[in-house]
């Protein structure tokens, strides 16, 4: 066997084994898609939101730091040219203890002195747990970027979905993050307040993003994932889904609301018409983008057009 075609084998060895625990759907956030991923943990450590099921009923389980550092090893093999970007894969790595995100840190600078950040999944109290000091140490070691799935900034939608924080919680994380210079990018998910609380949800939500600096908004749409046991308030007629078209009125009534600098990433394949661009910069072209397809959808088949959009999406 030549050396190329044993480094070849090696390479689609180590990825099976790096990543074997974590399932048919692994999600990282968008926009580090182009890191260097590096298992940490395997599911979420709270895994009782309404919606979610992205982790496929999977127990929680922190990796040991030996099992990380041959995880790690292992990447530096397979990535034998300069890699700079890192990801600690995972539902929510950062509620990793401080003492433990910071040795994890140290161990990729060893193997990847190159490195220029660490980044991760967190929930809104994995961050309210630590300290300002902590916080600042972590950013220190490079750990940066990380990703909040704020959902919604209204309580009632909050509550309604049991994600465990509130609308204070959500503005307390990302304050924590900017007075230690983390930079953070936000989940925002449209429909997830249903019919009845859309308005509220958006006009929260919008009114929350203006008191934070996250320096991307990542917005999605609500789909009905298998095992999501919103699918029983849908069934009993407790929770009214907003249909695609009617989320994309709620993106732009978001967008119109927004006042700070950012990134809007709406590409994500359960939005029924992707856009990205910068606000303030693009916002008055990205809202006209919209308001042009708004206006093609109510000039034609509505029921059509999503039917022909959402066909492509398998997760409902």
């Amino acid at each position: 066997m030549t050396d190329t075609a044993e480094r070849i084998r090696n390479i689609k060895n180590f990825k099976r084994e790096i990543y074997r625990e974590y399932g048919f759907y692994y999600y990282v956030p968008m926009a580090e898609a182009y890191t260097v991923q590096i298992p940490v943990t395997v599911s979420c450590s709270y895994r009782r939101c309404l919606y979610c099921d992205l982790n496929q009923g999977m127990k929680f389980r922190e990796l040991g730091l030996d099992e990380i550092e041959e995880h790690i090893r292992k990447l530096r093999y397979i990535n034998d040219r300069p890699a700079k970007r890192f990801l600690l894969a995972g539902g929510n790595p950062f509620v990793l203890s401080s003492e433990k995100l910071l040795k994890i840190a140290g161990t990729v600078r060893e193997y990847f002195p190159e490195c220029e950040y660490i980044s991760a999944f967190s929930r809104a109290d994995d961050i309210t747990r630590k300290t300002s000091d902590e916080l600042r140490a972590l950013h220190a070691a490079g750990i940066d970027r990380l990703c909040i799935g704020i959902e919604s900034g209204c309580d009632e939608v909050l509550s309604l979905q049991e994600k465990g924080v509130s609308r204070a919680d959500n503005l307390r994380a990302m304050s924590m993050l900017d007075d230690a210079g983390i930079k953070y990018s936000t989940y925002i998910m449209l429909g997830v307040g249903g019919r009845g609380l859309s308005n509220r949800h958006i006009d929260d939500t919008a009114s929350l993003l203006n008191l934070a600096n996250p320096f991307q908004l990542t917005v999605v749409t609500l789909v009905l994932f298998k095992g999501a046991r919103l699918i029983e308030k849908v069934r009993s007629h407790e929770f009214s889904r907003v249909p695609p078209f009617e989320a994309l009125k709620e993106g732009r009534r978001l967008l119109s609301q927004l006042e700070i600098s950012t990134i809007w990433d709406a590409t994500h394949k359960t939005n029924i018409f992707p856009i990205k661009g910068k606000i303030p910069e693009h916002k008055e072209k990205l809202l006209k983008r919209i308001d042009d397809v708004i206006a093609e959808i109510e000039s034609g088949n509505v029921k059509q057009y999503e039917l022909k959009r959402w066909s492509k999406w398998g997760t409902e």
